[in-house]
């Protein structure tokens, strides 16, 4: 048997210091890195009380196929407005906060 040779191929990675969806170029990119950040909040709530889906639905008023599709990042299926109502549900106090940006544009981002 011959000697095997690796076969190298040169890939073009690039890296960024936002987002995916900023990585791809979404326009609402920073809306969707604030609902995955509340998604993924409500998902934390839920798990760590131990509630199954039909439960966390009872308490955040939607069906158990909607929480399912919440706790797997179902992110288009839920606004940011929906996803806020969902954590007051959970018991939790959601203060919004709006101060002047150091950027031409302001963010959007969650502190929990």
């Amino acid at each position: 048997m011959g000697k095997k040779q690796a076969i190298t191929k040169k890939t073009n990675v690039s890296s960024s210091t936002g987002s995916a969806f900023h990585a791809l170029g979404l326009p609402e990119a920073d809306d969707l890195v604030l609902r995955a950040d509340l998604l993924r909040k409500i998902a934390e709530i839920v798990k760590a009380r131990g509630m199954s889906q039909t439960e966390a639905g009872k308490l955040m008023g939607m069906d158990q196929p909607r929480v399912s599709a919440l706790l797997r990042g179902q992110i288009t299926k839920f606004s940011t407005d929906r996803l806020l109502r969902a954590l007051s549900d959970l018991g939790q106090d959601v203060v919004l906060s709006v101060s002047p940006s150091r950027r031409s544009k302001g963010q959007l981002w969650l502190a929990a």
